[in-house]
């Protein structure tokens, strides 16, 4: 498999970028009471998985991208297939989607913010 297929792979999967063994969150996506937990550190390899005070808030960024890509997705996709005449359906089709897709977002962002900004380094 190529290198970056596998990168993006293992950024979807919330892996570790340096062993890429472990996942980075304490719990799956769907516990949503626990979703968003983090691991300080890799259990596997020990990488740090917060490098400095404050170091996601750039990961509001990429979240808001993907937001960004999601909603133009579903309301362009919902006008486009089943033209609604009422535009609360259109905005439905883009919220809801949207909120359900949240948790996953939030990890998401998390990974590729650690993935290209973070370096790889061990404890």
């Amino acid at each position: 498999m190529n290198k970056g297929v596998k990168m993006v792979r293992d950024i979807m999967l919330t892996k570790c970028p340096a062993c890429r063994q472990e996942s980075m969150f304490a719990a799956r996506a769907v516990d949503l009471a626990h979703s968003l937990k983090m691991h300080r550190h890799c259990p596997h390899c020990g990488q740090d998985f917060i490098p400095e005070p404050g170091f996601y808030f750039g990961a509001m960024y990429f979240s808001y991208a993907i937001n960004v890509a999601l909603m133009v997705t579903f309301g362009v996709g919902v006008e486009v297939l089943f033209s609604p005449e009422r535009i609360w359906i259109t905005l439905a089709s883009i919220f809801v989607p949207t909120l359900l897709l949240s948790p996953w977002n939030f990890r998401i962002s998390r990974a590729i913010m650690l993935y290209t900004m973070g370096g790889v380094k061990r404890r």
